[in-house]
């Protein structure tokens, strides 16, 4: 059974439109508050009511106005910007629906701190307000209502941290959910794969039992025309078309095993392996340079086979690791002796460490290995540089 392993993306326009219409509300929601503020404070009959009236009036507003925009870096600097909001907040009622939206997100993050530092300056704020009188448009506290107005606040703060804290654990369920059906996704891939192998494996070893079979006849009727000189025109050309049948048969049989055990996912299964005749091709990319020193026209194919994948497996290292830099890809050699292969590229960043290399140039390693050769890898500073070193085999 298939799991999707994520949910889509949300797009640049999405993300827009939802932090337009979330500062759109809070501004709404804002005037709304800073509306029922004012006329309780008229009904109140507040003292200094000119003041109040006009440039308090006119205060208020411009600091939500203010405010109210700050929302847009919530994500980018969410304490900060539930900071100021808070302080905002306290002095006018313009800014307090911003504010709350601002600690409701910073409570998503689930930190402790964070949370406790913003609703210290909220209380801090709201005392500092009540006994200062500071407020721009508001009823005045005093006495007993401050144990009130603290009160309210603190039940109003909790309410908020509590409705952003489970957000956030909510996103965080759903973000451990998509991890777990990656894997799950991840894991049922592996072991089709591993079923796959398994399967070809098996069917492989079918076949080359069949091969073995069709090989000792070939060997068999191939030494008695070499041995039997007594044979007569019909019996030795009975047995030359049988050692022709099973050549032919057996040459079958490879080609069917090597399509079984060949990977799967190849469009070309019977393309002839690339060698340093086809490097022309592979050093395409105008960020690589090819210099060739010797002739490597005389080179046995299983050498010149394995030294072009060398290059091929060096220059996808580099691409990965410094892409864009340009990479010197250097063949040279004593025919006769040995060919040696070197590749190198500047760095555009510290070389990664020897575990972050993958298993690429491991392979590389066991490449030339497998043919008596030898790799050195050289992570310097400013350059990244792989040297093997390929005995010379004539074709």
């Amino acid at each position: 059974m298939t799991v999707a392993a994520s949910l889509p993306p949300v797009s640049l326009r999405s993300r827009i439109w939802g932090e337009t219409w979330r500062v759109a509300v809070a501004a709404l929601i804002g005037m709304l508050a800073f509306i029922v503020n004012f006329g309780l404070s008229v009904d109140a009959g507040a003292d200094d009511m000119s003041l109040r009236f006009g440039g308090r009036v006119l205060l208020d507003v411009a600091v939500g106005l203010c405010a109210v925009p700050l929302l847009l870096l919530r994500r980018h600097a969410p304490v900060t910007a539930a900071i100021v909001l808070a302080a905002c907040g306290t002095v006018s009622a313009f800014a307090v629906p911003a504010a709350l939206l601002a600690l409701a997100s910073l409570s998503t993050r689930r930190r402790p701190r964070e949370i406790g530092t913003v609703a210290g300056v909220w209380m801090l704020g709201v005392l500092v307000i009540a006994l200062t009188g500071f407020d721009l448009v508001g009823i005045p506290v005093t006495g007993g209502d401050l144990v009130v107005t603290v009160g309210i606040v603190a039940l109003v703060l909790a309410g908020v941290v509590a409705v952003g804290v489970s957000i956030g654990a909510r996103r965080a369920l759903m973000a451990s959910l998509r991890e777990r059906a990656q894997l799950v996704a991840e894991d049922q891939r592996l072991r089709e794969a591993a079923a796959r192998d398994h399967e070809r494996a098996r069917i492989a070893h079918e076949m080359h039992d069949v091969l073995a079979h069709r090989l000792s006849l070939t060997a068999m009727h191939a030494s008695a025309l070499r041995h039997r000189a007594d044979l007569d025109p019909a019996e030795r050309r009975a047995a030359v078309e049988t050692v022709d049948d099973n050549a032919r048969g057996a040459l079958r049989d490879l080609r069917e095993i090597l399509t079984v055990v060949r990977d799967p996912d190849s469009s070309t299964p019977d393309r002839p392996q690339p060698t340093l005749a086809d490097l022309d091709a592979l050093v395409r990319d105008e960020n690589v340079r090819l210099e060739r020193a010797v002739d490597t026209s005389g080179l046995a194919l299983v050498v010149s086979r394995h030294a072009y994948r060398i290059v091929q497996e060096c220059l996808t290292n580099a691409r990965r690791h410094a892409p864009g830099m340009p990479v010197v890809v250097r063949i040279d050699g004593t025919p006769g002796d040995e060919l040696r292969i070197a590749v190198s590229n500047d760095l555009q960043a510290p070389p990664p460490p020897a575990a972050e290399h993958g298993f690429g140039l491991v392979g590389v390693n066991e490449r030339a290995r497998s043919i008596g050769g030898s790799v050195t890898i050289d992570p310097g500073p400013d350059e990244f540089r792989v040297s093997a070193t390929l005995p010379w085999m004539s074709a």
